[in-house]
């Protein structure tokens, strides 16, 4: 199995529901149970990128003499979109080549007094992403060990009322304020405590050519895993939707609703496996899965945006996608 990083950063707000609601919202996103952490679904990922190999696809007959297109017609003809992601036939049925796992947030962006905005994380989200290759393996290729790496093992929690954070355009003398909380800065031996040598570099190689990123450096500050909770369950977008008739031009009664969406300039990561092939006839039968991340990363070189979750034509979910070099964690 050869197994690569797929990095997202939202361009604009995504929404991915998880259904109705019995809280204030009535369309909230997709969350961990445990955490509260915003997801993107793995199905998301999976449907939203195999569309765009729709014009791959080829055509069958229905039952009513009409005609659609489909991955696997009845005369057995088998496309690439198949051998990527999976047969959408029992004739013959197999698993595509490519395996997406759901895409968790690494930073997300608040509102902070000085400076206008940060991006903030968690020990949590840090360690996860050092376990699933983020940050390098164990040791690098000479057989030293990766100091990034290691740190995330041994980081330690800040206060709920303390923050971690580098350089001076979020600082307000030793403390940072993020929506209406203020947090001191942690210190370690009556200095303030250090961001992990070269994390907000490493953050920002993940989102190559974006200017607004490359300032994470400055705007990078870790809290407490329980005080992250809290900031992505109740700092996202709420926007006011409500139907408009089409006989009178105006709002129809009892069609309003509240959505919550995932702001902007948030950045998640899916681990991305890739298989030989599944297909068990035909020229693609014996295709690597070397050969499967080679097309689908020309994909991704080719588009750089795609398309996530709901509300395609009012301008949701559009984010830069960037396929990375998976280091196993040795």
């Amino acid at each position: 199995m050869n197994t690569r990083l797929l990095f997202i950063f939202t361009r604009t707000p995504l929404h991915v529901g998880a259904g109705a609601s019995v809280g204030a919202i009535d369309q909230p996103v997709q969350r961990e149970r445990h955490t509260g952490f915003p997801i993107i679904p793995a199905s998301s990922l999976k449907g939203s990128f195999a569309d765009q190999w729709n014009e791959d696809l080829v055509e069958e007959d229905t039952k009513d003499g009409g005609k659609k297109k489909v991955r696997v017609n009845d005369a057995g003809a088998i496309t690439v979109a198949a051998w990527l992601f999976g047969s959408d036939s029992d004739k013959p049925a197999f698993a595509g080549s490519l395996l997406f796992s759901e895409a968790r947030v690494l930073a997300f962006p608040i509102r902070s007094a000085k400076g206008s905005y940060a991006w903030i994380t968690c020990p949590l989200m840090l360690q996860r992403a050092a376990r699933d290759g983020v940050f390098g393996s164990k040791t690098d290729a000479t057989g030293n060990a990766n100091m990034l790496r290691d740190s995330m093992d041994i980081f330690s929690e800040p206060d709920d009322d303390k923050a971690i954070y580098g350089g001076n355009v979020i600082d307000l003398t030793g403390k940072v304020v993020l929506e209406e909380y203020c947090f001191k800065q942690s210190q370690v031996n009556n200095a303030p405590a250090p961001l992990p040598t070269g994390l907000a570099d490493a953050l920002a190689k993940l989102v190559p050519d974006d200017a607004i990123f490359s300032s994470i450096s400055d705007r990078l500050v870790i809290l407490s895993n329980g005080t992250l909770s809290h900031f992505v369950t109740t700092a996202c977008e709420v926007a006011q939707h409500v139907r408009i008739s089409d006989e009178t031009g105006t709002a129809d009664g009892g069609a309003l609703f509240n959505q919550e969406n995932i702001p902007s300039e948030t950045l998640f990561y899916s681990v991305l496996n890739a298989t030989k092939s599944r297909v068990p006839i035909g020229d693609l039968k014996d295709k690597t899965d070397s050969e499967a991340l080679t097309a689908f990363k020309a994909k991704i070189d080719a588009l750089k945006v795609f398309q996530f979750g709901g509300d395609a034509s009012t301008g949701l979910g559009f984010c830069s996608v960037a396929l990375d070099k998976f280091q196993p964690n040795s």
